[in-house]
């Protein structure tokens, strides 16, 4: 996500980003997709990036990482990961990486983020909807960025059982 942003912006247009998080008995999967600048294999820098996470992930846990992208389009990536692995490591505090992610562009990004679990069904936060219901306060004042890593977990824990 965080390359996202960083790398997606074209013309000064606001980015749209869709996290998409899915779990099943078998994997863990991630879906990140931009309708940012995008890039080429040729773009050594994004690709490369990229690539070397790909390598770690299937390394450590046998998962792996899809990477699409089309320049002017935008880009989707792929990650999967094998909750079974010993090596797996826990995703951290997702709430709080959300919320802080989404504070700190809130003026060039909105992002729309999915929990998904094949039996616990779906949560969809659409940060367009936050903010039209927040009319004009700022994602980064305190209690706002305190209730969007609650809501966030809250959210992960329901659908996908606190991965």
């Amino acid at each position: 996500m965080e390359n996202a942003v960083k790398h997606g912006m074209k013309g000064g247009e606001p980015l749209h980003i869709s996290v998409v998080t899915r779990q099943t008995a078998e994997a863990i999967e991630i879906v990140v997709e931009d309708d940012g600048a995008g890039f080429t294999p040729e773009d050594g820098a994004a690709f490369g990036a990229l690539d070397n996470i790909r390598q770690r992930l299937a390394m450590m846990c046998g998962g792996s990482l899809e990477i699409s992208s089309k320049l002017g389009e935008g880009t989707k990536v792929v990650a999967t990961l094998v909750p079974s692995s010993i090596d797996c490591l826990p995703l951290g505090d997702v709430g709080e990486s959300l919320a802080a992610l989404v504070g700190s562009c809130e003026k060039t990004c909105d992002f729309v983020v999915i929990f998904k679990h094949d039996v616990n069904g779906e949560s969809v936060i659409d940060t367009r909807e936050i903010k039209e219901k927040l009319d004009g306060m700022s994602l980064q004042e305190p209690e706002i960025y305190l209730f969007l890593c609650d809501y966030y977990r809250e959210q992960q824990e329901s659908i996908l059982g606190g991965l």
